[in-house]
Formats: structure tokens, C-alpha cells, sequence
């Protein structure tokens, strides 16, 4: 016996081959769309990389930096014991080469990262491991070229005798502590205006951090005083707890972020 369909069945039948055959030739063209979508990708520069390995600095400002700290470091070594024009420009030549290896080893790893428009997950797997393979320049560069190991400091030894080299050091020590000195005393004022503290308080915080952190280089600083200084506070945050109350503790806290916010 054969069906029969009323006319809203039939029609109702109609609609739905007909839904059935655009989806049929709908849906491969979505697929398409959704493959051909481009993926996300992150525009990371050459520039970028010297910013991070140099505190915001391309490589050419930080060259020049080094090229002015060894300068200084020699005209300060002049003021505390007489140089001769011959062992001035043999100390400079040396600290010229440490210079020039510097750069040359900061290239050589430069050469291995890919820059430009890099997919975001190449770039995700990438970055980790371009941040640690740098950390050892990172860090080399912030203490100094020309320090304990350089040639600069080989060539000093051999220049200058025992005693000389000693009162250089001495000088070199006693200036790095009082720079040092002001630059936690501004820092210290900063606070000040955020938290008013009592003499006790203020003397206390300067001690703290004059006694349990290292001076860093009077040569040069790259940024202002108060980002120089404020991670020195974060250093010792633990020593610092107990000059403040619960309430100035909050404050203080705050106020050492600040270093965090700059890092971003």
C-alpha cells in the first residue's frame, strides 16, 4: 500500500533536503575558512632582545655605556695614584678588548634567535630559553667589564705596584660606599613622602641596607636613582619587617613594587 503524505508533510520533507543540502556544501567551506585562518603571530625585534639583555637599552647605547665606564674607571684609578701616558693607554687597551669580547660573545648568541613576525607558539617555546641562555651576559654586563677576571683589572695588576694597586681599590671602595650612601638616602626620602617615618625608622632602613647589600658601581647608571636602589630594599625585605608596623608595612610594600611595575 503506497504512503501517502498530506501537503505539510511533503513540505516539511522539502525543507529539510533542501537544510541538508546547503549544510552538505556549506560545511566544507567553513573548514576551509577555519584552516585558512592566519595564525597569531608576535613581532619580536633584534631591538627587543638588546632591551632585555641591556635594562632598555639597544646594543649600541650599551657599548657607549661600557666605552664611558671604562673611562671613568680609569680616570679614577689616575686619581688616586699617578699613571704614566704609557700605562694609561695600556689599562685602556685592555679594557678595549674586554669590551670587544663582550660584544662579540653578546652577537655571537644573538645569532642563534629568530626575530621578526614568529608564530606565538614558536615564540612561547622560544623566549624561555633565549632569557636563560642571556642571563650569564645579563648579569656579566650589570657588574662591570672590567672587574675581578678582566684583562683590565690582569693589566692593573702588572701595571701598578702591590701598594698602589691597593690604594686604587681603597679609593674605588670608599667612593662606590658614598654614592651608594645618597643614592639610599634619596630612596629612603621617597619613601618618606609616601610614609612619614620617625628619625629611628629612617636611619634604621639605611643601615639595614648599607650593612646587608652590595654598593653597586658609582661609574654609571642606566636608570633613575630610585629604580637603581629599590630592588636593594627587596634584597633584604625580611630585615627590613620589623622596623614598621602592620599598617606602614603595607606602605612599604607598595612602595617596593613600584621596581616590579618598571621591570614590565
Amino acid at each position: 500500500m503506497p504512503i501517502l503524505f498530506t501537503p505539510f508533510v511533503a513540505t516539511y520533507l522539502r525543507t529539510i533536503v533542501v537544510l541538508l543540502i546547503v549544510c552538505m556544501h556549506t560545511a566544507p567551506n567553513a573548514a576551509a575558512q577555519v584552516a585558512a585562518r592566519p595564525a597569531r603571530v608576535i613581532n619580536y625585534s633584534a631591538e627587543n632582545f638588546d632591551r632585555l639583555c641591556f635594562r632598555n637599552m639597544v646594543a649600541t647605547a650599551a657599548r657607549a655605556k661600557a666605552d664611558r665606564m671604562l673611562r671613568a674607571r680609569t680616570d679614577m684609578t689616575e686619581s688616586s695614584v699617578q699613571l704614566s701616558p704609557e700605562q694609561k693607554a695600556k689599562l685602556l687597551l685592555a679594557g678595549e678588548i674586554d669590551i670587544q669580547r663582550f660584544f662579540a660573545a653578546f652577537e655571537e648568541l644573538k645569532s642563534q634567535w629568530k626575530f621578526g613576525s614568529i608564530p606565538q607558539n614558536v615564540f612561547s617555546a622560544q623566549f624561555p630559553k633565549m632569557r636563560t641562555a642571556a642571563m650569564p651576559l645579563m648579569e656579566r654586563y650589570q657588574k662591570g667589564l672590567h672587574g675581578e677576571g678582566s684583562l683590565y683589572h690582569k693589566a692593573k695588576l702588572t701595571i701598578l705596584t702591590p701598594s698602589d694597586f691597593e690604594r686604587t681599590q681603597a679609593f674605588t671602595f670608599e667612593r662606590k660606599q658614598t654614592l651608594y650612601r645618597n643614592l639610599v638616602r634619596a630612596t629612603v626620602a621617597s619613601l618618606d613622602s609616601r610614609l612619614p617615618l620617625t628619625i629611628e625608622q629612617r636611619e634604621a632602613v639605611i643601615k639595614t641596607i648599607m650593612e646587608n647589600t652590595e654598593p653597586m658601581e658609582p661609574l654609571d647608571y642606566n636608570e633613575p636613582m630610585l629604580f637603581a636602589t629599590l630592588p636593594k630594599l627587596k634584597e633584604v625585605e625580611s630585615k627590613l619587617q620589623p622596623i614598621f608596623s602592620e599598617e606602614e608595612w603595607f606602605v612599604v610594600k607598595q612602595f617596593m613594587a613600584i621596581a616590579e611595575v618598571r621591570k614590565r
